[in-house]
């Protein structure tokens, strides 16, 4: 099997790296092949120019040039897909509903508050109580 060529460039910074030069960003902890023909149209010549004097070079403390390929570590979780899931019944929270007796008022004495605040408002209005 033919192995095709890889540049691999690793970002180890907490930050997304721009490299001018190859009008590129490189995102925080990420490594990406820029030889890839799927995603990139570099050739080997632009990017060894750029890492030996371009902006790998400059920025050669935030990005590493991996030779081989990262390892992808997968965990090896089990999945149980009878697992039971708990529903919330219960909040942090109590809510308790309290009434105030001074807040609460009957539909005549709304209707009497209504009209004197009308009343209020225009005086040229005529409200028989």
């Amino acid at each position: 099997m033919k192995t095709l060529p890889s540049f691999w460039l690793t970002n180890i910074s907490n930050r997304n790296i721009s490299l001018t030069d190859l009008n590129l960003t490189i995102k925080a902890y990420s490594s990406i092949n820029l030889l890839d023909k799927r995603h990139y149209q570099y050739t080997l010549e632009q990017l060894q120019n750029s890492a030996h004097s371009g902006s790998i070079f400059k920025k050669s403390n935030k990005l590493a040039v991996r030779k081989m390929a990262p390892k992808i570590i997968h965990p090896n979780m089990p999945f149980d897909s009878e697992t039971y899931i708990p529903s919330r019944e219960r909040s942090l929270y109590n809510i308790k509903e309290e009434k105030y007796e001074e807040l609460t008022l009957s539909d005549e004495d709304f209707a009497k508050e209504s009209a004197d605040i009308a009343q209020i408002d225009n005086p040229t209005i005529n409200i028989k109580k």
